[in-house]
């Protein structure tokens, strides 16, 4: 069985004399502060795209799958993440995690860079993160007044936003979406 742990050895490459920075696979990266990127984030959000970020997301979800030893389909889903963690870690996005909540996959991030009030901007990039790796669209709702996020089909996504933003707590939100699927 090939080794399944990431190994963060040389993932960047510095290049001093051109004045480049490279991931693993040869991809050209820039290196921002926070606070660089937080008005920019910030900007996004206000105007309601967020398609840069989720694009974002989609780069590194090609760097997670470059990493791993063998098609996404192949491995669990703990070796995926497991990968795609020590990538959101090494772009300083925070600590990554899942976990099952019945049928619902739900994302933690803790440490997450002071961004965006709500978590738009990381539930964005960690959209566009787990639809490269899955092959299949998804959206990654925050959950209010915490650091999770439900892991949805894009066309529920709205309406699982509504509930948290009006209350409802990750346990009543899987409780309702599995009322919903047994209709």
């Amino acid at each position: 069985m090939p080794d399944t742990q990431f190994d963060p050895g040389g993932f960047f490459q510095f290049d001093l004399a051109q004045g480049s920075v490279r991931a693993r696979g040869g991809e050209r990266v820039l290196l921002l502060s926070e606070s660089v990127l937080g008005p920019l984030i910030v900007t996004a959000v206000g105007s309601g795209d967020l398609t840069a970020v989720r694009s974002m997301g989609s780069k590194l979800g090609e760097l997670v799958a470059n990493t791993l030893p063998g098609a996404v389909s192949s491995l669990s889903p703990a070796q995926v993440v497991g990968h795609a963690a020590a990538v959101v870690s090494m772009f300083g996005w925070g600590r990554l995690r899942l976990e099952r909540w019945g049928d619902a996959l739900v994302l933690e991030v803790e440490g997450l860079p002071p961004l965006d009030d709500d978590n738009l901007a990381v539930a964005a990039l960690l959209g566009g993160m787990f639809s490269t790796l899955c092959k299949l669209e998804v959206a990654c709702v925050p959950l209010s007044h915490s650091t999770k996020y439900i892991m949805v089909d894009p066309t529920i996504a709205e309406q699982i936003w509504a509930w948290s933003k009006g209350g409802d707590s990750l346990g009543t939100i899987v409780g309702r979406l599995g009322r919903q699927e047994g209709r």
